[in-house]
């Protein structure tokens, strides 16, 4: 039994990789189905406005929503310098969706009273169009993220890598989950380039001496590597 301990741990932790392989592969797709849904909505929110048409569900949606497609974008949906059409002036890392869903319905407003007619609806055209390349841009980048995931459910090594991150990481979670540390903290540590090398040193490790154990016996084994 003892020359098969070291093979039944590492089975376990690749089980375990391969449980948390399946919840990214999933959470992945789901980011993916949003944000394509979100740029339906938006597509079917927009193309209306030029004929005087403004769909207040559709806004509500996209507003309330836009703060998670926010998140989900990340730097995709961040201007490092945005120069607002018709303006003089910069916003630093602007957040485009948020403040772009409420600069259309304000430009539209502007338009729709007979405003700057021509002004507010280049301007309208102009917000549009970015948020809209922006979201393309982001959903393109989750169309690999998605190739990518798929291809990690069918590689054992990335099981391991996961298993063995998940038992590291684990008393940093553990930290987390009871409030003794915030979740910046916490991702910061889990992805911190010391925690992936110990854990693929552990990783190739665990594999190894498994394998030899299995194949020699964890007496000789021990004899071999010097104790």
């Amino acid at each position: 039994m003892s020359n098969w301990l070291p093979f039944i741990i590492v089975t376990l932790i690749i089980i375990i990789g391969f449980v948390k392989t399946i919840s990214s592969y999933r959470k992945t797709i789901k980011n993916h189905n949003f944000a394509i849904e979100y740029m339906n909505n938006y597509r079917e929110f927009c193309s209306p406005l030029f004929q005087n048409t403004f769909n207040s569900d559709k806004y509500q949606w996209l507003k309330m929503n836009s703060s998670k497609i926010q998140t989900l974008m990340g730097s995709f949906g961040i201007a490092s310098m945005y120069k607002p059409p018709g303006a003089n002036y910069y916003f630093s890392n602007h957040q485009m969706i948020i403040n772009g869903i409420s600069s259309i319905r304000e430009s539209y407003s502007h338009m729709d009273n007979g405003f700057g007619l021509n002004l507010d609806r280049k301007i309208l055209q102009e917000t549009i169009r970015m948020i809209d390349d922006m979201l393309l841009t982001f959903i393109g980048a989750a169309d690999n993220w998605v190739n990518e995931a798929q291809k990690e459910l069918k590689n054992p090594l990335i099981w391991l890598r996961e298993g063995v991150r998940f038992v590291v990481t684990s008393p940093v979670s553990l930290m987390y989950w009871s409030g003794l540390i915030r979740y910046r903290t916490y991702n910061t540590l889990s992805n911190n380039f010391l925690v992936k090398l110990l854990s693929f040193l552990i990783g190739v490790i665990g594999f190894v001496s498994s394998i030899v154990t299995i194949v020699t016996g964890y007496t000789p084994f021990r004899s071999l590597i010097g104790f």
